[in-house]
């Protein structure tokens, strides 16, 4: 009885051993697999897309690419700020490839239409042309002119420029009166009056502040370094400046709506439609026909700017610049050789 009792002490604490065993082997296992998938949990998964990583890598949260982004900038370093010239004014040129092709053809037989008239006159000559349809330009002997009356047309542009800005001082004076004097019977008296008005009653300060916003919109040739004289000159041997290609540009710019506003170009091209002194480049074409035009003439010097709004034969518009400045030669020769080669250009632009 007693042996029995002694092996079943043992065999319980035998069992009892085996039992701690057990339970420790099963929580090690239990430890194992909660590890386990701690660690398949912890891993990185591959994406669902192929393309996300690299999407998130290279794109903001708005869905545009930095490249985009870059390019926008970089563009906005590089445009002036104040472009006037900029060809997307109203009415558009054709920026067609057949348009284009037009264009450069017809401005290839103007620059030979213009070359063979001024040549035989002799003198110094330069002229610009421009095509306002296709936006194609010919440009011959392009150098700073004599400007003679044509610098009024940068006095008229900053006086516009000024009465946009709320700058302009009219000391109670019609400054429309005084602008339609200046630019139909091209007044000198009235000019004068236009300078001190911009310059603040400083003839000087009113010169250089034309001078300067023909610079800012882009006419770099033209200067005014001196007041109007009807006796031509002041004395002092200074001269005004202007290139037949800053005129031109200046033309294309108004026809396009793009000086100053669309509402100032278009009453500046109204005063230029008013111009009385149309024996230049308006004589050339045929009647009927629409011109805006503002002339310049000093001893050995004649000038004439224009746009002329041409008819080809089956009725479509031509519209075009045309600008021819002279020195050196005497008044009637230039005046003839510039109705020569106005009626030249219309012949070839409206072919």
């Amino acid at each position: 009885m007693a042996r029995h009792q002694r092996r079943h002490a043992v065999s319980r604490a035998g069992f009892g051993a085996r039992g701690m065993i057990v339970v420790a082997v099963a929580a090690l296992v239990a430890v194992a697999v909660v590890l386990a998938g701690v660690f398949v949990w912890w891993m990185p998964r591959p994406s669902t897309s192929t393309g996300e990583s690299s999407r998130n890598a290279s794109e903001p949260a708005s869905g545009r690419s930095i490249a985009s982004e870059d390019v926008s900038g970089a563009a906005d370093l590089t445009t002036p700020g104040h472009e006037v010239l900029n060809r997307s004014g109203v009415p558009q040129p054709n920026a067609g490839i057949v348009g284009r092709k037009a264009g450069e053809a017809r401005m290839a037989d103007v620059k030979t239409a213009i070359a063979t008239a001024m040549s035989a006159s002799g003198g110094t000559w330069s002229a610009y042309a421009e095509d306002l349809t296709s936006g194609a330009t010919v440009s011959l002997n392009e150098q700073p002119m004599v400007a003679a009356s044509e610098i009024k047309l940068y006095v008229m542009l900053t006086i516009y420029d000024r009465l946009a800005s709320g700058t302009l001082n009219t000391g109670g004076r019609n400054t429309d009166a005084l602008l339609g004097e200046m630019i139909t019977v091209s007044s000198n008296s009235a000019t004068n009056q236009l300078v001190l008005m911009i310059g603040d009653g400083d003839m000087a300060v009113g010169m250089q502040r034309v001078t300067d916003t023909a610079a800012r919109y882009g006419f770099a040739s033209s200067r005014q370094l001196r007041a109007l004289s009807d006796a031509g000159t002041d004395g002092s041997g200074t001269e005004n400046w202007t290139s037949s290609a800053d005129c031109g540009r200046l033309l294309a710019a108004l026809y396009r709506g793009q000086l100053v506003s669309p509402e100032a170009s278009q009453s500046m091209l109204t005063l230029l439609e008013g111009q009385t002194r149309r024996n230049k480049i308006p004589s050339g074409v045929p009647a009927g026909i629409q011109v805006a035009n503002k002339t310049g003439e000093l001893g050995g010097v004649e000038n004439d700017a224009a746009i002329i709004w041409g008819k080809a034969a089956d009725g479509s518009a031509r519209d075009y610049v045309l600008v021819i400045m002279t020195s050196g030669v005497d008044s009637a020769t230039a005046q003839q050789a510039i109705v020569g080669a106005s009626s030249a250009v219309y012949a070839a632009m409206t072919a």
